[in-house]
């Protein structure tokens, strides 16, 4: 089964930190919203749980991202 980027194979487990979590809450960013790093935004969407650049500018939560965030995986 192969897998794209934005979404983990079924058979792996996603480990996030809790500095990754409490990112999940400013993404997308805002003004006046906590800054996260390009760095973290980095991770992820290595991870799967952010989107690239999109053409506003931002990287917005995946589907599984913001599952994560609200604590239903």
């Amino acid at each position: 089964m192969s897998s794209s980027p934005s979404t983990p194979a079924h058979d792996q487990t996603l480990v996030i930190t809790p500095d990754e979590r409490a990112a999940l809450y400013f993404i997308p960013q805002a003004p006046g919203g906590m800054i996260v790093s390009e760095e973290m935004q980095q991770r992820l969407q290595d991870k799967g749980l952010a989107t690239g650049v999109r053409e506003d500018g931002r990287r917005w939560l995946t589907e599984i991202g913001d599952r994560v965030r609200l604590g239903k995986l």
